[in-house]
């Protein structure tokens, strides 16, 4: 299966080119340092959450990875850890996952960050994750992973099989132990 998209397509079927997304992530940021001028804490963390999100997408179509594997987690979020591992950037992966709990989950949807510290990690740490982001994407932009884009498709469908495997297992050990059960229960009474 082979992924190739024109511009014009992905224009018409939705989808965004590395521009794009860059474009979106510069903006959601812009939008979150407005709403944390106007002291809008929470609001400015599902921004700065945006623009995170827009930069994980942007640095996969970088390295022509189609935006629909990008923009879903399933897919795209093991390709972005494999990358960034494989960069030697240990330290970015881990970030991301700070801010999708510090800022994301725990800042805009449990609302337990403290609001000085979200602000703090908004304005310091997403922003400086981002300038370390568009230096990666820019001196990784000319490799073409697209390669890789069955054999992702292929552990994803595998991985599909084996959960579904499992279920019939797991199904079959309740059967099985039902019956057990419910024979000795017969012989006994």
């Amino acid at each position: 299966m082979m992924y190739c998209y024109y511009y014009k397509d992905e224009i018409r079927l939705g989808l965004m080119n590395l521009e794009e997304l860059l474009n979106t992530c510069e903006q959601n940021f812009i939008k979150a340092m407005d709403l944390l001028d106007k002291g809008d804490v929470r609001d400015a963390a599902e921004k700065a959450w945006g623009s995170i999100e827009a930069m994980r997408k942007a640095l996969l179509v970088a390295v022509k990875i189609p935006y629909e594997i990008a923009k879903n987690v399933s897919t795209g979020l093991p390709l972005f850890t494999k990358i960034l591992r494989a960069l030697g950037r240990k330290d970015l992966l881990e970030k991301y996952f700070f801010f999708n709990s510090h800022v994301h989950i725990y800042g805009f949807y449990e609302m337990v960050t403290p609001e000085d510290e979200l602000k703090k990690v908004i304005e310091d740490e997403v922003r400086e994750w981002i300038t370390q982001m568009r230096n990666i994407i820019e001196s990784i932009k000319e490799i073409d992973l697209s390669s890789v884009v069955d054999i992702v498709l292929k552990t994803k469908k595998i991985k599909s099989e084996i959960i579904q495997k499992s279920r019939e297992y797991e199904d079959l050990q309740t059967q099985l132990n039902s019956k057990i059960q419910a024979l000795i229960k017969k012989k006994i009474n």
